[in-house]
């Protein structure tokens, strides 16, 4: 029987892991030592199912990596949203081992959080590329493909939980796969695009450039790892974590980010670029979540700006 040990890092992996274990194939997990959360997570689920945690430090990681493969039964060893590289000499010594779990579309989609980039871009579909670890990031030939469409309530939470939920579903169709061909299909190089790690700027809503319908997107696209999009109201930070592309019948004057009605039966309503209108459903601020309404008790009003 086939057996596969699992670098992981974030709670996605864990119905993979279940469907692992269902099918007596999980020899070994291996997590960073610096991650508590998830290293007091996956404690309990490898000690209910007598599977080795391996606590992973980044001074000793190609050491430990050598000993698993060499010492376990592990013919695979999956990554599921792992944060570091497999150093070369260790892809070099054992080829054919090591494939990633990338919850977003190669090669158009490569970088560290495709799920925010779907979300935020308004793709219609998303989808698990399984990829052969090579030297360079999300780069190695495809093993297996699975397209999972987008609609537009999906936010970034949602999104992880069905894309950890598609990962396990799809384990034995890559299993066979593997048996079959462990070089995959090369990446088109064309096709490729490569989006860095979310910055400050890159959540932040921009009124005066981008329509409600973007907005709107890159609200879902932080919510909850951010805990929303970024605005200020003079020099306030508010995050946006909820909001709603309304329209408008009657013509309004004032300036992208400007508030147009703020009460509770209308709600909190900002003007966007192209005449377009958003309602901010629910916000953060350090006195906590609420409606987007009750901004009006701490000053903002009709006709303020954000």
């Amino acid at each position: 029987m086939t057996k596969v040990a699992v670098l992981c890092n974030n709670r996605m992996a864990v119905p993979a892991l279940q469907t692992l274990l269902a099918e007596n194939k999980l020899c070994a997990v291996g997590v960073p030592a610096d991650n508590i959360e998830i290293t007091e997570l996956f404690s309990v689920l490898t000690t209910q199912y007598s599977i080795p945690l391996l606590i992973l430090k980044k001074e000793s990681f190609s050491e430990q990596l050598h000993a698993l493969t060499a010492q376990s039964d592990a013919e695979f060893i999956f990554a599921m949203t792992f944060p570091w590289k497999i150093p070369s000499d260790i892809l070099k010594l054992y080829p054919d081992k090591f494939y990633n779990f990338h919850y977003g579309l190669l090669p158009e989609m490569r970088g560290v959080d495709p799920v925010f980039e779907s979300i935020k871009n308004g793709l219609q579909e998303t989808g698990i590329t399984v990829h052969a670890i090579e030297e360079q990031i999300d780069a190695g030939a495809i093993i297996l493909k699975k397209i999972f469409p987008l609609d537009s309530s999906m936010t970034h939470g949602m999104l992880c939980t069905h894309l950890a939920w598609l990962a396990s579903n799809i384990v034995e169709e890559l299993l066979n796969k593997l048996r079959v061909n462990k070089k995959g299909t090369l990446q088109d190089i064309t096709k490729a695009r490569y989006f860095k790690r979310p910055e400050a700027a890159d959540v932040s809503i921009s009124w005066h450039n981008k329509d409600a319908t973007e907005i709107e997107a890159l609200v879902r696209a932080c919510n909850p790892w951010n805990k929303g999009a970024y605005t200020q109201w003079n020099g306030w930070n508010i995050r946006v974590v909820e909001a709603t592309v309304v329209v408008l019948e009657k013509k309004i004057t004032q300036a992208s980010g400007s508030v147009v009605t703020l009460d509770e039966h209308n709600g909190l309503i900002i003007k966007c670029n192209n005449e377009t209108f958003l309602r901010l459903n629910i916000i953060y601020v350090d006195e906590g979540f609420m409606s987007g309404h009750k901004l009006l008790s701490f000053g903002i009003k009709k006709g303020s700006s954000f």
